[in-house]
């Protein structure tokens, strides 16, 4: 397109421009646009470019004089207070998870001051790891008007059913705290949901087998225990990043519309109980005895058949000793026979009457009892000696 004077020469060279539009007048003063090619078609002037950066430059520099200054002192303190919001702090009982445009990037366990490339770039998301948190399942407190509160019981959380085919009222809290920042922040949708109804199957799991009458009595501890077990076991396979420190129960009852049937059936279970504790009591106490007793008698027995069979064999052996010596002495033999015969015999006689040979006086009589009462190791000895002669 061929170039013209806007004057149509009127004005003559004083107002004529160039195709650019700066009056030919100001040969000093070369004006291309940045993006605008030179008088010859060729590219832009480079060095024009970069003197006019240079010289908006200087202006926003601080002691510079020029339209920029204040634009440039606010945009150099935004910047510094940009820079400055990456730095961020660490309680010990805190993480702190970093994420680089949304996405998770890592985990800073560590307490302390930590920085982070400032918004929107990265941010962090501060998680408490050491609160121990707490989930009512089965009741709810209400606060009351008083500055109290009371307990609301929720029939649809607390009824279940026991192995034995018995509803059991069941509330309990489950303690709990977070273990991976990262699992309880990605992982699940809604931690402390997930965690409810967590707890809600296993304690269903849990109970249904258990009969009711230990889950009134003795078996809490034990249905606390697996409960928690259970429970850490499928949070565990969610990858929630959550630690279940304890389960407690808080209330094990039979439903309230038949508690007065139930305590009757108890009372009954607990007079059977004791009459059977009674009568172990009286088994334990006369079994042990008779056994005593027996035991005693079969000792008596053994003592008894030892004692006769000693006594037959020292007879036997006595009677030997006696056909020995007799055999080696008959009339000496024959005579202390005869003698303790006669000593056995008097033995069961209290008086002796004495008298001549002709019976014509009676001597007085001796009393066998005095002699009785004096030794008779002597006279003993002196009969069983054998006699020799």
């Amino acid at each position: 397109m061929p170039w013209q004077d806007d004057n149509d020469g009127k004005s003559g060279d004083k107002g004529r421009k160039n195709p650019w539009g700066q009056p030919e007048n100001r040969p000093n003063q070369s004006y291309r646009p940045n993006n605008r090619p030179g008088p010859d078609g060729g590219p832009p002037d480079l060095d024009d470019i970069l003197r006019k950066a240079r010289d908006n430059f200087r202006d926003m520099m601080p002691g510079a004089a020029g339209p920029y200054k204040l634009a440039g002192l606010i945009a150099l303190v935004l910047l510094a207070l940009w820079l400055v919001s990456g730095f961020y702090f660490i309680q010990p009982n805190e993480n702190g998870v970093v994420m680089t445009f949304g996405q998770y990037t890592r985990t800073e366990q560590n307490p302390g001051l930590k920085y982070r490339f400032p918004s929107p770039i990265q941010s962090t998301i501060i998680v408490p790891v050491t609160v121990e948190r707490r989930i009512q399942i089965g009741f709810n407190d209400a606060p009351t008007t008083n500055r109290g509160t009371s307990v609301q019981d929720l029939n649809d959380e607390s009824l279940m059913l026991t192995g034995d085919e018995n509803i059991v009222d069941i509330d309990f809290v489950v303690l709990w705290r977070i273990g991976s920042a990262k699992d309880y922040l990605f992982s699940i949708r809604d931690p402390e949901d997930t965690i409810k109804i967590v707890a809600q199957s296993a304690m269903r799991e849990i109970i249904g087998r258990t009969k009711i009458q230990s889950a009134l009595t003795e078996a809490r501890g034990q249905i606390q225990d697996d409960t928690r077990k259970l429970m850490q076991s499928i949070l565990d396979e969610y990858k929630a990043g959550v630690i279940i420190n304890n389960v407690q129960l808080q209330k094990v009852d039979p439903p309230t519309d038949v508690v007065d049937a139930f305590n009757e059936v108890q009372r009954a279970r607990q007079e059977k109980e004791r009459l059977r504790n009674e009568a172990e009591a009286y088994r334990n106490d006369i079994i042990p005895r008779a056994k005593g007793e027996g035991e005693k008698l079969r000792q008596q027995a053994q003592g008894y058949q030892q004692e006769v069979v000693d006594r037959a064999k020292g007879d036997a052996g006595r009677f030997d000793q006696i056909y020995e010596a007799y055999r080696n002495s008959k009339s000496v033999t024959a005579e202390r026979m005869y003698l303790e015969t006669v000593e056995e015999i008097l033995q069961n006689s209290k008086v002796i009457y004495m008298g001549s040979e002709k019976g014509s006086s009676v001597l007085p009589y001796m009393s066998l009892n005095d002699l009785q009462r004096a030794p008779r190791a002597a006279t003993t000895d002196a009969l069983e000696a054998p006699a020799t002669r």
